[in-house]
């Protein structure tokens, strides 16, 4: 029983904590966003927490001390607006939801990365302050994603690292209730617009789908807040918002997208719905300065360069794997271009079904060149993953024009035509990521969901069921969907304690293993795990070997060389 109290103790305490920091960003850029739904404040939060944590690495390790300190103001925070803001119910809610879908947090097995570099690259974050030249070490510390910096934060006495899968969690959550929030809305009902069934869709496909957070890695998270990004869009491009509500609207997609940016690099691509909303209303002068000159480009403009800092330190590159971003000749510890363009290689070569753990193609640039790796991609990865996803989507838009389609053939009143400059926006997205990286986790998911809602949502906008019929079907339809989630997630946790049968439950599965200590120079030393297959929880920095490394100290920070290193 100690630890379920101290699972829901500490994550109710760190959702406090990131809703805090969300209220301190809004309040600095625009005291109208504070009257936002409590999961946009969440991200907004999640963004706070990210550039603290980007900035106080080059200074301290993210210990204990260090992060109690960054949590107490957090909930210093959220009690003053709390009170000003008479957010009880609200609050309640949240709670209420964090129960709802807390067979999620329960979990044994992670992520297949999670040994092999999420949860060293984490732990080295609690155990260090930032060091140079970690992506010589080994691949893993190459991939970088703010999740981690976000891990590290929430290293917590007593619960140390058990909720490092959380962050999937906690934003499953803030997802959750924004759609929540819009459903539940009585005028948005009564409404039943296109706008209003897209967060219903949305909310059924993410519970039915995306149940096990231990799978989420470090992209799901970021594809779940696209999902909740584009009906944002759609509300902002409508011509009878308020000139208040219109700026705020436009400064939360900058920071939502400044956010994800963070979690995954090809998230920029999103950005085109800015520039869209720029070109649509280019004659509001107030839009003009809200893009060149306010709060919200200095805290996009902190986020860019906070990354490019932490990406650089690990790589030499700003956005790894493009090799046009690295720095190779001017850091010593930067890869070199040849090895970045081999990386970038392997990826795409992945992404299009042209590696896995049973096979390789033996020339991997013409592999990936046009569409010569079509057909290797529907025999590896779409008949596989992807169908099964497709077929997920379809099922749910199906259902959902069974339910309540009528026939009626008027286009809806508050029908807006920037309706389809965002589809074709989304055609684009769609298209970069099939051509370059056609795999669900590297933004497929969202972008399928997308563009198969947004036309359902269309078709079944303003329904002519009655009122009370409405009510019902709605009702059930999330009622169902949080029951899917939870009955996946027990017949999960059963089958992982049978495979496991660990005693750490409902603590994730962590192996004991110990490490040799291989002191490099000086006071830098690294770590090779023994007895383990992997990492794992093991000292950081740990290493599968050392033969090929050299160091040296630079203004007092480690600095991880190659020996070989090609230019």
């Amino acid at each position: 029983m100690v630890k379920y109290f101290l699972l829901y103790f500490y994550l109710i305490l760190i959702v406090s904590s990131i809703l805090g920091y969300g209220f301190l960003l809004a309040n600095f850029l625009n005291k109208n966003i504070l009257k936002y739904n409590l999961g946009y404040i969440g991200i907004l939060g999640l963004l706070s927490l990210v550039l603290v944590s980007y900035t106080t690495i080059f200074f301290v390790k993210h210990d204990y001390v260090h992060n109690s300190i960054i949590h107490s103001i957090g909930l210093i925070s959220f009690a003053y607006f709390f009170r000003n803001l008479k957010l009880n119910k609200n609050y309640i809610l949240l709670i209420i939801l964090i129960f709802f879908l807390s067979s999620a947090l329960f979990i044994l097995k992670n992520h297949d990365d999670f040994s092999y570099y999420h949860l060293t690259y984490s732990l080295g974050l609690t155990e260090n302050k930032i060091q140079m030249g970690l992506g010589n070490l080994e691949y893993g510390y190459r991939h970088h994603s703010s999740l981690f910096f976000l891990n590290s934060i929430i290293f917590l006495p007593y619960i140390k690292l058990y909720l490092f899968h959380s962050i999937g969690f906690i934003t499953l959550l803030f997802v959750n209730f924004i759609c929540l929030s819009f459903i539940l809305n009585k005028k948005k009902f009564k409404d039943f617009n296109y706008i209003y069934i897209f967060y219903l869709l949305v909310f059924a496909y993410v519970n039915v789908k995306f149940y096990r957070i231990g799978g989420y890695g470090t992209d799901i998270a970021g594809q779940l807040i696209v999902l909740v990004l584009i009906p944002l869009v759609l509300i902002t491009v409508k011509k009878n918002l308020s000139k208040y509500e219109f700026k705020s609207n436009v400064q939360l997609l900058i920071l939502l997208i400044c956010y994800l940016v963070t979690v995954k690099p090809y998230f920029i691509l999103y950005s085109l719905f800015l520039f869209l909303i720029l070109i649509l209303f280019y004659k509001k002068d107030y839009l003009i300065n809200l893009f060149l000159i306010s709060r919200t480009t200095i805290i996009a403009a902190l986020t860019f360069i906070l990354f490019s800092f932490v990406n650089l330190s690990y790589t030499g590159c700003m956005i790894y794997p493009l090799k046009e971003t690295c720095f190779s000749k001017q850091f010593s510890w930067a890869l070199s271009q040849k090895e970045v363009k081999r990386m970038a290689i392997w990826f795409e070569q992945w992404s299009k079904g042209g590696a896995s753990p049973n096979h390789r193609t033996k020339n991997p640039e013409e592999y990936i060149k046009e569409f010569n790796w079509l057909k290797g991609w529907l025999d590896v990865y779409f008949f596989n993953k992807g169908l099964e996803n497709l077929l997920s989507i379809l099922f749910v838009s199906v259902l959902f024009i069974i339910v309540f389609y009528r026939n009626k053939q008027k286009i809806p009143k508050d029908f807006d035509n920037n309706l389809y400059k965002i589809l074709f926006i989304l055609l684009i997205l769609f298209c970069e990521w099939f051509y370059k990286h056609p795999t669900l986790r590297y933004g497929g998911y969202s972008l399928l969901a997308s563009l198969i809602f947004l036309p359902t949502s269309l078709l079944l906008s303003n329904s002519p069921i009655e009122k009370k019929t409405k009510k019902k079907l709605v009702t059930t339809i999330v009622i169902a969907s949080l029951l899917i989630f939870n009955t996946r997630n027990i017949i999960r946790i059963n089958k992982e304690i049978k495979v496991y049968n660990s005693n750490s439950f409902p603590f994730f599965y962590v192996p004991k293993g110990d490490a040799e200590l291989i002191n490099l120079n000086k006071n830098i030393n690294v770590y090779i795990p023994k007895n383990i297959d992997a990492c794992w929880a093991t000292k950081t920095p740990c290493v599968a070997g050392t033969e090929h490394l050299d160091t040296k100290k630079i203004f007092g920070f480690n600095v991880f060389l190659h020996k070989n290193k090609s230019k």
